[in-house]
């Protein structure tokens, strides 16, 4: 049990990280959209699932943890801590069978646990931890999956079919390719970003297999089959949603909202992977930066690659390496078609984020003069906790209640018959979290839309996943009748404006929420008025 500590420690310190400050965000959109989802009905919420861009692992997950903890902020955010936290775990647990190094083993979970970029984002109730600890859970079980299919070989060719080493051989193999199977389905049904992952890994695991425990003519292909059939389980489980994955795929293309991909990209995502502080690309020294921390990059995974023992050190580089690949890849594709769509969101990279930061703690511990690489480790430790101070003294959400002020206000002054409208989606269903959990009106909220009646002409990025007929205002007009009081919640953020309102409306008065989400610096403004 005493070997154990320091990784109880880091654990510790890793939970402690992850949730200070967590609940003093306000839920923001694309959690609200996690939030309500899990409301409907099992079949409607896959049917509903369906409308949106993304596959329906989180959400299930989700939902049982709900059943559970209900859903309030603490639960919801909740979730993605613990799957947070559990990413420390799964690192080590695969710096150890990777690399079989406890040194190595407890610098990555450290690393883990105070990296900025994973800290920022166990402060959404979405996908993203979740998706990334079954990312490394995948790659733990498929290094110890052939790392027992080696030892099994090794033990058969002692003639011995039935003894002890062969038989626990086998069982290990077996259960750790099980759990790459369940891992590897996991994974492609929580964000399609992580088939690039599946893919990484699927090839890794054949060029393992081809360079290591040569078999005799008739086993030459027989060591491929557990490899072969985790992936062929994996897509037969796919099945039932692919119909859906290519309905998602056609939607997307069609209504595009991602930046085009440039040269700053991808310099940009190793800025927020090793150091996490914000960037304003209006100052020209962070050019120079983003070159630095990029042939830095560079530098250190080749050292990784050249120092490193194990094989598995291409298994840590493939994962790093294939989410970009996948990006550029669809890049020039669009390109060759004309278009100039991308599907590049820092975010997304998340999952390859976790294998970097392994790669970074192995190459540490590789530094031969032991003071260098300890006080490197120690630097780059605090470095990043100085970076999570930075982070969040920026934000300084103490001033940005954001809409969890804005509900509360609207919830202690609208009377009945009154009117509360929204003026764009993006702030809609936050504000309907809001009034369904403690902070409800006297009326229902309606969210206008600009002559849509219809919630099936809403597009995906509207939201139309989770609207109704009921839920619509195409009209002001049309809603309210001289003499009615009216609120209206409107923001400038995701691109939106202020609705053109009818003339004889007569503003009383206007309240602002600065919020943190979807950027700092978003204002929700609620703007009360007098019909004339």
């Amino acid at each position: 049990m005493k070997k154990y500590w320091p990784l109880i420690a880091i654990l510790f310190l890793g939970l402690i990280l992850r949730f200070y400050h967590n609940l003093d965000i306000s839920l923001w959109h694309d959690e609200a959209f996690s939030a309500l989802m899990i409301r409907y009905p099992w079949q409607e919420m896959f049917v509903r699932l369906g409308l949106d861009v993304h596959p329906p692992a989180y959400y299930v997950g989700l939902r049982l943890w709900h059943y559970i903890f209900g859903d309030t902020l603490l639960s919801l955010r909740g979730f993605s801590i613990l799957f947070g936290t559990g990413t420390i775990w799964a690192g080590w647990m695969f710096c150890k069978e990777a690399f079989k190094n406890e040194k190595a083993a407890i610098w990555a979970a450290l690393l883990i646990a105070v990296n900025p970029f994973q800290l920022q984002y166990v402060t959404e109730a979405r996908m993203y931890t979740f998706g990334a600890f079954f990312a490394l859970l995948a790659g733990y079980f498929l290094a110890k999956g052939l790392n027992s299919q080696k030892e099994l070989h090794e033990a058969q060719g002692q003639n011995m079919p039935d003894s002890p080493d062969v038989l626990k051989h086998r069982k290990a193999s077996r259960w750790a390719y099980f759990g790459f199977t369940l891992s590897l389905i996991v994974i492609i049904y929580t964000h399609y970003y992580l088939f690039f992952t599946a893919a990484a890994l699927g090839v890794y695991g054949l060029v393992y297999l081809y360079f290591h425990h040569d078999a005799d003519k008739s086993a030459r292909y027989t060591k491929y089959i557990p490899l072969i059939l985790s992936y062929i389980v994996a897509g037969l489980a796919f099945l039932p949603w692919l119909k859906t994955f290519l309905f998602q795929y056609r939607q997307v293309q069609a209504g595009y909202w991602i930046s085009q991909m440039d040269r700053w990209s991808i310099p940009s995502t190793f800025w927020d992977m090793l150091i996490g502080f914000q960037r304003d690309m209006g100052v020209a020294n962070t050019y120079r930066w983003l070159i630095i921390l990029t042939l830095f990059s560079i530098f250190f995974l080749v050292y990784f690659l050249k120092k490193t023992q194990s094989f598995h050190k291409w298994l840590v580089v493939m994962a790093i390496a294939a989410p970009f690949g996948g990006a550029l890849l669809f890049a020039l594709l669009a390109k060759l078609k004309g278009s100039s769509s991308s599907v590049y969101l820092d975010r997304y990279f998340l999952f390859a984020s976790l294998y970097y930061s392994i790669a970074l703690a192995v190459w540490l511990k590789e530094i031969k003069v032991k003071w260098l690489s300890i006080g490197l480790l120690v630097f780059y430790v605090f470095f990043n906790l100085y970076a999570v101070r930075v982070y969040w003294h920026n934000l300084n959400v103490e001033s940005k209640p954001g809409m969890a002020a804005a509900a509360k206000f609207l919830a202690a002054n609208v009377e009945p018959k009154q009117h509360v409208f929204v003026g764009t989606t993006f702030e809609f269903f936050n504000y309907n979290y809001y009034w369904k959990t403690g902070f409800a009106t006297p009326v229902r909220p309606l969210v206008f839309t600009g002559g849509r009646d219809k919630a099936n002409q809403m597009s995906h990025v509207d939201g139309v996943a989770m609207l109704t007929d009921a839920d619509l205002l195409p009209d002001f007009a049309k809603a309210v009748t001289t003499g009615d009081t009216v609120w209206l919640i409107w923001t400038y953020a995701f691109g939106s404006n202020k609705p053109q309102l009818p003339l004889n409306w007569v503003q009383i008065d206007q309240k602002e929420y600065s919020d943190v989400r979807p950027y700092a610096g978003t204002v929700i403004y609620v703007t009360e008025y007098k019909v004339n």
